[in-house]
C-alpha cells in the first residue's frame, strides 16, 4: 500500500524540514558514511557473483557506521558473518527483484533492527533504482516528521520489511521534490542524511554537546593523477602515505575556499580537512596522519614554525607507538605557515 500524501500534507511536511534541516544536519556523521564507497559499491552489486567477502564485509562495515574500523558491535558481526558465508547461496537463486532479496535474507537474519539495516542496505546495494537507502533512523526520522505533522495514522513499524522499506521509499520520493529549493544541490543526499540524523537526534545531540560538531569535508576524495590547483603544485608531494594525503587535501580546500595560507592555526587546519577528507574515515588513522603531517616524519616539509622545537615535538609523537593521539588538538592555536616550496 502506497503512503497517501496529498500536495498539502507534502507541504507541511516540507516545512518541517525547512524547520528542521539546518540544525541536524550540522549533527550527521559525515566521516561514519561517505558517498564515494557507496556509489562504487551499487555498480559492483549490480552483478553480484562477482563480489567477494572482502568487499561484502567493507560495504556492511558502512552500514552500521564503521566504515574502516574493525569495531564491529557484536550484533551486527554475526549478522554480517551470516551473509558471508551463505553469499555463494544467494547468489545461485538470485533475483534482482526487492522482495525476492527481503525474503531471502528475512528468513537467515531474523527480524529485529540490527537484522531490518543489515536486510535494507542489501537490498539498497541490490536494486538501488528500486529502493532507497533505508534504515531504523531513517524510518524513525520519517514518522516523527509524520507525527510532528499531525499524520501518525500514516507511520509505520518495522516488522514488515518488504512493506516498510516500500513505504519508506514511497514517502522520502514524494517527499524529495518538495525540499529540492529548500536543500539545494545534492537534495536527495541531503534528505536522507536529514532522515537519518532527525530519527538519531537524541544520540547525536549529546555527541554534539560533548565536542564540536563534525564538519563535512569539502574533498572526500583524492585522485593523485588528477589533482591539481592554482595556488599549489600538489605534485611536489612525493610520499603517499595518509599523512601526504591530508596535506594535499588541505592545498586543494585552500584553492577551493580561496582562504588565505599566510598564516593558519592547527584548529584552522582541522576545520579545512575534517575527519573524512581523503577518504580517512577512521578517527585513529587520521589523528596520527595529522601529527605526522605536521612533523618531519620521512623528510616532510609541509609546514614552517616560529619554533623548531614544535616541529620536532609532532615529529617525535608520529615515531611512537604510544603517542598522544590528540596532540594536534592540544595544540590548536599554534600558528604555522605553509612551506613556500609548494606554492605556484
Amino acid at each position: 500500500m502506497s503512503m497517501q500524501l496529498t500536495d498539502a500534507k507534502k507541504k507541511s511536511l516540507a516545512a518541517l524540514v525547512k524547520t528542521h534541516h539546518e540544525q541536524h544536519l550540522t549533527h550527521f556523521p559525515f566521516s561514519k558514511y561517505p558517498i564515494e564507497p557507496l556509489e562504487a559499491w551499487k555498480q559492483q552489486f549490480s552483478d553480484p557473483v562477482t563480489i567477494e567477502a572482502h568487499t561484502l564485509r567493507s560495504a556492511l562495515s558502512w552500514s552500521c557506521g564503521k566504515w574502516q574500523q574493525q569495531s564491529i558491535p557484536y550484533p551486527y558481526k554475526k549478522l554480517h558473518l551470516t551473509v558471508i558465508s551463505n553469499w555463494t547461496n544467494f547468489v545461485e537463486q538470485y533475483k534482482s527483484e526487492p522482495s525476492s532479496v527481503i525474503s531471502y535474507w528475512k528468513d537467515l537474519l531474523g527480524k529485529d533492527e540490527y537484522a531490518f539495516n543489515t536486510i535494507a542496505f542489501l537490498t539498497h546495494l541490490l536494486c538501488p533504482d528500486q529502493v532507497e537507502l533505508t534504515d531504523s533512523r531513517r524510518v524513525k526520522g520519517m514518522n516523527d516528521l509524520l507525527t510532528e505533522a499531525e499524520l501518525s495514522d500514516e507511520c509505520i513499524e518495522l516488522e514488515d520489511v518488504v512493506v516498510s522499506v516500500e513505504k519508506y521509499c514511497d514517502f522520502y520520493r514524494q517527499l524529495l521534490p518538495k525540499t529540492q529549493s529548500i536543500l539545494g544541490d545534492q537534495a536527495s543526499v541531503k534528505l536522507s542524511r536529514f532522515l537519518f540524523a532527525y530519527g538519531y537526534r537524541d544520540a547525536l545531540s549529546k555527541v554534539f554537546e560533548s565536542s564540536q560538531a563534525q564538519r563535512e569535508p569539502s574533498i572526500t576524495a583524492l585522485d593523485w593523477e588528477t589533482a591539481s590547483c592554482h595556488q599549489f603544485n600538489v605534485h611536489l608531494i612525493t610520499e603517499r602515505a595518509n599523512a601526504d594525503r591530508l596535506f594535499a587535501c588541505l592545498l586543494l580546500a585552500l584553492d577551493n575556499q580561496s582562504v588565505s595560507s599566510e598564516q593558519l592555526t592547527i584548529q584552522e587546519i582541522m576545520n579545512l580537512i575534517p575527519l573524512g577528507s581523503g577518504g580517512i574515515c577512521n578517527p585513529g588513522s587520521y589523528n596520527y596522519a595529522f601529527i605526522a603531517m605536521l612533523g618531519k616524519q620521512k623528510g616532510r616539509d609541509y609546514f614552517l614554525f616560529d619554533d623548531p622545537a614544535i616541529a620536532e615535538a609532532f615529529t617525535q609523537q608520529a615515531n611512537q607507538s604510544t603517542r598522544n593521539m590528540g596532540f594536534h588538538k592540544n595544540h590548536a592555536d599554534l600558528t604555522v605557515k605553509i612551506n613556500p616550496k609548494y606554492q605556484n
